[in-house]
């Protein structure tokens, strides 16, 4: 038993070792949204709207940063039109300011969509998008949940 016991013991400092050198590696700085670039609607119905936001990221990270389970509120005119989905995966890329190209839609659920863009469209009023929420950044095994805004004005 105390051959066991010392063999877990001489085994300590190297797990140890092992995760300082893990943490260390993965220490986390912020990944900053810089700006929108532009946000053009890709296809509406009554059904709902699909969008692409591209938007400059910086990640100062020595990693990829896989971006994961957005839970995202989108609005047009400050009306809410439903949760925005991610339509394919997005990954950021290791110490690099880039823009991105984000799809997502919404399936609508917040009254007529239509209704809300053409109020905005006849009466000579700015058509607002805007999305809040949070989502999951993941790097290895580690995850971090970040939130955000951004409100932006589109053409139709």
């Amino acid at each position: 038993m105390t051959s066991v016991c010392s063999a877990a013991f001489l085994r300590l400092p190297l797990l140890l070792s092992l995760v300082l050198l893990f943490t260390g590696c993965f220490s986390y700085k912020q990944v900053e949204l810089k700006d929108i670039t532009n946000i053009s609607v890709e296809k509406m119905d009554g059904k709902g709207i699909a969008v692409r936001v591209d938007a400059l990221l910086d990640n100062p990270n020595g990693y990829r940063i896989h971006v994961l389970d957005p839970d995202v509120d989108l609005y047009i005119n400050d009306k809410y039109i439903g949760k925005g989905i991610l339509d394919s995966a997005l990954v950021l890329d290791r110490k690099t300011t880039r823009v991105y190209s984000v799809p997502l839609h919404a399936d609508l659920q917040g009254g007529s969509l239509l209704m809300l863009l053409l109020s905005g469209a006849l009466t000579g009023d700015d058509v607002k998008f805007g999305a809040k929420g949070t989502v999951v950044g993941k790097a290895g095994l580690i995850r971090k949940r970040f939130p955000f805004e951004l409100e932006e004005q589109i053409d139709l």
